[in-house]
C-alpha cells in the first residue's frame, strides 16, 4: 500500500483565537492525517497558543506593521509572509478571513507555493469595498481555490463578478460542529421559568442592542423567564460596554465563558440576532445542544434554522419582531420539545465537522 504524502500546511489566520477555536476541529484533522500544519497569526493570549500545541500544530507569530498608512503595512504584511513561507517551504496556503486573504493569497503565490486556498468567513456589512475591491480580485485570481460559508456571500460575490465560474469554489457551513464534544442535553425544567441565552461578542453587529430592547420588552410582561447573554467584551468600533447591556436589569451578563456547555444546558432558546456573518459558530454548538434557536434573515444566519421547526427568523436590526419570536416560546411551551428535537437533528444533518472536514479535505487536496 502506497504512504499517504504528508504535506506542509500553513494556515494564515486573523487571531491567536480563529486559529485554536475556530480552526480546531480542522488542524486536529490534519496533524491526525500526518500533515505538518503551521498556524501564522498576530499575537494572542497564552492558552489559544497552547490548544495549538496540544493538536500538534505549530505556531508562528505575525507582527502586525506600524506604518500610518495602510498600504505600507499591507506591503510590509506581504513581505513579511512571504519570507516566512520561503523560510518553512508549505506546500499549502490556506488563508482565513476577508482582509488576511488579500494579503496571505498574494505572499503565498509570490513565494511559489504550490496550493492557495481562500477561505472567506464573512463579508462585512459594506462588503469587499473594506479591504478594496481590487485587492479582493487580485488575492481570488491568486488562489487555485476559495471556500465560503454561506450562500449568500457567494450569490453576493458572483453578482458583484469577483467569483470567476472556472474557480474551484465550495460553501461550507463554517468550521462545523464535533457532535460529541456537543451532545444533545434534556431541556431544564420549565418550574425556574423559561431562560433565553445569546452568546456572541459584545457588538452592535451581533445584534446585542436588539437583543437587550427584546429582553426589556418582555421582562415587563413575563417576569419569570430569565435573559443571559454571555461573551467576551470587543475593542471593534461597534462595541457595547457590559455596564450598557445590563442597564435596566432585563439582562443577566455571565462574562466570557471557556465552557459554554453549562450556559446552554441551562437555557431553552438560543437566540442570535445577528446582522449577518459567516456562520455563525455559537448558533451551531446551540443547535448541536438541542435548542431552539431565533436568529434572523441575514447572511449566514438563515442557513442555520429551518422556520417554525428547528426555531425562528426575524429581520436583522428589528427589536420589536425578535421580541415577539421570542414571546412565541413563552406563550406556548409546548415549541420547545419539538424544537430541540429538530435542532438536533438539523445539527447532524448539515453541520457534522465529519462531513465539514472531508469536504474541506478534498479541496485543500489532501482527501
Amino acid at each position: 500500500m502506497t504512504k499517504p504524502v504528508s504535506e506542509r500546511i500553513a494556515l494564515v489566520a486573523p487571531s491567536l483565537e480563529a486559529a485554536a477555536i475556530l480552526r480546531h476541529d480542522l488542524i486536529e484533522w490534519l496533524t491526525r492525517k500526518g500533515h505538518r500544519v503551521l498556524c501564522m497569526t498576530p499575537p494572542g493570549p497564552g492558552r489559544y497558543l497552547r490548544i495549538l500545541r496540544g493538536i500538534g500544530a505549530q505556531h508562528r507569530a505575525v507582527e502586525p506593521p506600524q506604518p500610518a498608512l495602510r498600504i505600507l503595512a499591507d506591503w510590509q504584511t506581504i513581505a513579511g509572509l512571504m519570507a516566512q513561507f520561503k523560510d518553512w517551504q508549505p506546500d499549502i496556503v490556506l488563508a482565513v478571513g476577508l482582509r488576511t486573504l488579500t494579503l496571505a493569497a498574494a505572499a503565498a503565490r509570490r513565494a511559489g507555493v504550490r496550493r492557495v486556498i481562500s477561505m472567506v468567513n464573512g463579508l462585512p456589512r459594506d462588503g469587499v469595498e473594506s479591504v478594496g475591491r481590487r485587492r479582493f480580485a487580485d488575492a481570488i485570481r491568486a488562489s487555485d481555490a476559495v471556500v465560503l460559508h454561506n450562500r449568500d456571500d457567494a450569490r453576493t460575490l458572483a453578482r458583484l463578478g469577483l467569483l470567476p465560474r472556472n474557480l474551484e469554489t465550495l460553501i461550507v457551513p463554517g468550521s462545523g460542529i464535533d457532535l460529541k464534544r456537543f451532545p444533545a442535553v434534556p431541556l431544564p425544567p420549565l418550574d425556574g421559568g423559561l431562560a433565553f441565552l445569546m452568546m456572541s461578542r459584545l457588538e452592535r453587529r451581533r445584534g446585542v442592542l436588539e437583543y437587550k430592547a427584546a429582553a426589556q420588552r418582555l421582562k415587563a410582561a413575563w417576569p419569570g423567564a430569565t435573559f443571559r447573554f454571555a461573551g467576551q467584551p470587543s475593542d471593534a468600533s461597534d462595541a457595547v460596554a457590559p455596564d450598557s447591556l445590563t442597564d435596566g436589569g432585563a439582562v443577566e451578563y455571565l462574562g466570557h465563558l471557556e465552557d459554554v456547555h453549562p450556559a446552554l444546558a441551562a437555557c431553552h432558546v438560543f437566540v442570535y440576532p445577528s446582522h449577518g456573518e459567516g456562520m455563525p459558530r455559537a448558533v451551531l454548538e446551540a443547535l448541536a445542544t438541542g435548542r431552539p434557536v431565533v436568529t434572523t434573515h441575514a447572511p449566514g444566519c438563515a442557513d442555520t434554522v429551518d422556520e417554525k421547526v428547528s426555531g425562528c427568523m426575524v429581520a436583522p436590526a428589528n427589536a420589536a419582531s425578535l421580541a415577539v419570536a421570542m414571546e412565541s416560546y413563552l406563550r406556548n411551551p409546548g415549541l420547545l420539545a419539538t424544537g430541540s428535537r429538530a435542532a438536533r437533528l438539523k445539527a447532524e444533518r448539515r453541520f457534522d465537522v465529519k462531513d465539514v472536514n472531508a469536504a474541506l479535505a478534498r479541496i485543500i487536496g489532501v482527501a
